[in-house]
């Protein structure tokens, strides 16, 4: 939700879709009802009437709609993909909340319709495993990856900074051993 605000706020007209369409949480953020959305849609309703409008955000938000019995057909034919090209007709930004890459095929028949996915990391939460493994179905079922962003990073733990320094230093005299001291 976070990102398509940020993007709204720039004047732009924008679509938030939430493509978890097994555990759909989208319209909790907004307030909105999810008793019709994505998944009339890829069943095949109309588009009208199934976009919410999120005023507090200047946002519009397709929400889930009622859980399917079985998402990744619904996903398998060309119905996502023709949705989302009269939603890029219509909108300046499309933004797809996909589900969980690993254990499922919907994030890859999803992400294949789309331009390209921004991975999301949970700082310190994320297993190095499950990245490396979500990055590698990504990329073998032919999605394009924009960029990756790290979220919920605890700032107290981290650091990050630059700087610079100058030093000099001399010392000319005998130490303990009896030898010259030279630095």
């Amino acid at each position: 939700y976070s990102l398509a605000v940020v993007v709204a706020k720039t004047g732009k007209k924008v679509l938030l879709i939430d493509g978890d369409l097994r555990s759909p949480s989208l319209h909790q953020y907004g307030g909105l009802k999810n008793d019709r959305g994505l998944s009339n849609l890829l069943a095949g309703a109309s588009i009208e009437d199934h976009i919410q409008f999120d005023s507090s955000w200047n946002l519009s938000v397709l929400t889930t709609g009622p859980i399917p019995p079985s998402p990744a057909q619904l996903l398998s034919g060309d119905r996502f993909s023709g949705l989302i090209s009269q939603f890029e007709d219509q909108f300046d930004h499309v933004i797809v909340d996909l589900p969980p890459v690993l254990g499922l095929a919907d994030a890859i028949l999803m992400g294949r319709c789309v331009q390209g996915i921004v991975y999301i990391i949970k700082a310190e939460k994320t297993p190095l495993k499950a990245i490396r493994g979500s990055l590698q179905r990504l990329r073998a079922g032919g999605v394009r990856l924009f960029g990756v962003i790290v979220t919920q990073v605890d700032y107290s733990k981290h650091s990050y900074g630059y700087g610079y320094g100058y030093g000099y230093g001399y010392s000319y005299g005998y130490g303990d051993s009896g030898k010259a001291n030279v630095e």
